[in-house]
This record gives structure tokens, sequence and C-alpha cells, in this order.
């Protein structure tokens, strides 16, 4: 197990001048707007400091999912003044497991932010009901000490499949051959990368009911080798413009693999955009820091809602895509466009993304 140093408190005088009430937290506010709404609980006055421990069930520098949970815990830390200790966990599922029983047996944190292990929170959270959770990504019910957020990663990849459509079917993108063929690669098979695909798949038909949908597994989401293996095949022998990551760690082999080929991919989770400028042509954003925050917030005022799950969409800036100078230097404008408008229709429900993780 690896230990992060305690983060010492940072203008903690910052609480002083917060105005109250976080009612109706908007997750597209800025740093500013999402700092002003933060009405201490009784349990938790502003005076006192709230210890956070942020137990990674895998490894910071992905640069996406974990990497933008951390940055949602720095965030509160220096904007709060809380206490914050980070652990990497142990890569051993029974080691991890024993970690966190220590840590939650502890009573040292008011609240632990934890995701990728479901089953072991679920098990550690009627052990010891004094300990509360944050749990991202994920769905955890029945539990009073546990507040789970699950993003709509179909509506965010209805969009990424949208985008890869229309790029291999543009005339005015360098590169794209005749087939309409896109292609996916998935860290493992599970459900939440099912649901990746199956909204994926959505967006990919709502543009053309002639794509097809070529899909590879890592089988892991670390092995950077695999997955530009794989991604290099989907291009040279299945003929695939355009690929999806979402493997995680793994996937950045196959960025690497689609800047190699000349050909183009789209990010997971963060901004990765810049990793290969003009390549990577756009990135499915889950805003997980933006969601930790906001999370974090909510538990300082007290209004947090243990006991149950929020899905965080598009309408609520849960997920979306990464528009920034690159995407507006390398995506065409017509495509730029339409995926406008295709988010308006889907936050005002005008379309309707399904999800096979629908409760």
């Amino acid at each position: 197990m690896r230990l992060k140093q305690w983060f010492p408190l940072v203008v903690a005088v910052l609480c002083l001048w917060l105005p109250i009430g976080c009612a109706g937290y908007d997750l597209s506010r800025s740093a500013a707007r999402n700092s002003a709404g933060a009405e201490s609980s009784k349990n938790h006055p502003a005076s006192e400091s709230i210890k956070v421990l942020h137990y990674v069930s895998g490894k910071l520098g992905d640069k996406g999912f974990f990497d933008s949970a951390e940055r949602g815990i720095k965030k509160a830390q220096f904007v709060y003044g809380f206490e914050t200790l980070t652990i990497e966990a142990d890569p051993k599922p029974a080691v991890r497991k024993s970690e966190l029983d220590k840590l939650a047996a502890s009573e040292t944190y008011d609240v632990i932010v934890v995701s990728g292990m479901m089953e072991d929170v679920k098990e550690l959270s009627g052990r010891y009901p004094k300990q509360r959770f944050i749990y991202y990504d994920g769905s955890i019910g029945g539990r009073p000490n546990v507040y789970t957020m699950r993003f709509s990663q179909s509506e965010g990849s209805f969009l990424a499949g949208a985008f890869a459509a229309m790029v291999t079917t543009s005339s005015s993108i360098k590169g794209t051959n005749p087939d309409k063929r896109i292609g996916f690669i998935g860290g493992m098979v599970g459900e939440t990368i099912n649901d990746f695909k199956y909204g994926y798949e959505q967006g990919a038909l709502y543009i053309d009911p002639d794509i097809q949908v070529i899909a590879s597994y890592v089988g892991d989401f670390v092995n950077k080798g695999k997955a530009k293996e794989l991604a290099a095949m989907q291009y040279t022998s299945q003929k695939v413009d355009i690929i999806y990551n979402v493997a995680g760690l793994a996937g950045i082999g196959g960025l690497k693999a689609g800047h190699e080929a000349g050909k183009y991919t789209i990010g997971v989770d963060n901004n990765q955009n810049s990793l290969y400028p003009g390549s990577v042509l756009t990135s499915m954003l889950k805003n997980v820091d933006e969601s930790v925050f906001r999370a974090l917030s909510k538990f300082r005022g007290g209004s947090l809602p243990f006991g149950g799950t929020e899905v965080l969409s598009i309408k609520e800036g849960g997920v979306g895509i990464a528009r920034d100078e690159l995407y507006e230097k390398y995506v065409p404008e017509q495509i730029k466009e339409e995926m406008k408008a295709i988010e308006f229709k889907i936050a005002n429900g005008e379309i309707k993304v399904k999800s096979i993780l629908a409760e």
C-alpha cells in the first residue's frame, strides 16, 4: 500500500467568506460558484476540519478516471480546508479489501471516497455503520451510510458514437476510407463497459443505420501494449477510421496506435485530446472531478442523500464531450454544429438514450 502524504490545510480562511446554501448545485458552474454553495451541517461546522480519505482502487496517472476523481478531492481540500489523504490500493483484490476494512474500522475519516470495489463497500458499510462512504460510478442501494453516484455513460457514449459515425462518413476529414466502420476498445467485458458500448452503438446508428461497430477487449485496464495491438488491427485489417477508447490506462496504447496509423480516436473519462493532437479528435467526459467535489460540498452542507444513488447525465453536466482549442481546430464546423444539436436534444428529452443499467 502506497500512502500519499497528508495535505495541509490550505486557504481555510476562504470558508469564512463563502455564503451558505448548496442546494441546486450545477456541475457546469465555475470553481468560484461551486465553492459559493456549502452550508455547514450540525455535525460538521465550518470551523471543524473534515477528514476525507480517497481510496484509489487503481492507479493515479491514468490521465482519466482516477486522476479526475483526485482533482475533485484536491479541489475540496483547497476550497474548504478539508484534511485529505489519498491511498493507491494494492492491486491484489484480497489485500485491497483487507486494507479498506482496516481503514473503515479505524473510524479516522468522516467519509471515505472510493470506486471500483462495490461488493466490498456493500459488505464493509454493513459492518461499520458509523463509517460513511461516497462511492463514485456505481449503484449501492439500501445502505444508509453510503451515497453513490452513477454517470450516464450511455448518454456520453451516444455522443461519442454519433461523432465517430460523422467522422467515418465525412468527406472533409483527411484519411477516412469508404467503409462505414468505427471501432470500440473496452477494458473488460462487464455491465459498465457494455453500457458504454450500447450507448456508442445507439449514437452511431442515429447518424447512419449502416454503420458497423467493431469491438475488441483488452482483458484489463492497464495493458497498453495489448490495447495498441488491438487498435492497430482494427485500423488495418478491419478498416475502421476512428476508435473509441474505453480501456482506462490501457487505452492510452490505443490512442497511440491511432496516431501512428494516421487515424482517429476518441478519449474517455478525461480530456485526452492533447495526448495526440489532431488524432484524438474529442473525448467523452465523465465529469468525475466536479461530481466528487459536488458530493463533498453537499456532505459538508449536510444535504448529501445517503442511502440512494444519483444518476448524473448530460442534463446535470455529469457527462459530455471535450470541446477545447484542439477540437475547434481539427473538427469540421458541420460536425461541431450537429454535435451541439444532438447534445441539446438529449438534454431536453427529444432523444431518448437507453441504458443496460437502467433501474
